[in-house]
């Protein structure tokens, strides 16, 4: 066994990017809730799993209360930070990858602003230990892009990371050091 869990907990994303790393990664295989508690690591992803946030808060709460004692980390595309469960799970994860797609609207990047607000606030005022990482699609990685987000001078220091993310066609390489799996959320 690995020491981190890669989780699939739903295949559901609005994005519907073309060639998906999750249109060609084969079977996933699934697994039961105890199979989760032997990771040091857990990394919850999709499709996209905000799309699900009131399911992720209850696992995350379940998790804990079988004192899970190892990292949790969320990669995910949207979040909204007005929304409760969003803004539980934000802050019950020991950090996030968040990745602004290519082409993004007006919507993503209001949404994108609000998340570098909110990460911001809540790193400043509350955890150190949180290692949150804001990728760019190196198509969209612009001045502009940086400035309407919030990211400009200085303003950057609440990330752990930010930087812009090649897109890499049919390519998902997965580190040697996880295993990717499919707990399934949505059928709980």
């Amino acid at each position: 066994m690995k020491k981190t869990a890669r989780v699939i907990v739903t295949y559901n994303c609005p994005r519907h990017c073309p060639n998906c790393c999750n249109e060609h990664i084969g079977n996933v295989p699934e697994v039961k809730f105890e199979d989760l508690l032997k990771y040091d690591e857990l990394v919850i992803t999709g499709g996209e799993p905000m799309l699900i946030a009131p399911r992720v808060v209850e696992m995350i709460h379940r998790l804990q209360a079988q004192e899970y004692k190892g990292k949790i980390w969320l990669y995910t595309s949207f979040i909204k930070t007005a929304r409760w469960a969003d803004r539980e799970v934000l802050k019950l994860v020991d950090g996030i990858t968040y990745t602004l797609h290519y082409k993004p609207s007006q919507t993503d990047l209001r949404d994108a602003r609000k998340l570098n607000k909110f990460v911001m606030e809540y790193r400043d005022n509350k955890i150190t230990r949180r290692s949150d990482r804001l990728l760019i699609d190196s198509r969209c990685y612009t001045e502009e892009v940086l400035s309407i987000i919030g990211l400009y001078d200085t303003r950057t220091k609440h990330w752990s990371s930010v930087r812009p993310l090649e897109w890499k066609e049919d390519e998902c390489p997965l580190p040697e050091n996880e295993e990717l799996v499919f707990y399934d959320l949505e059928k709980e």
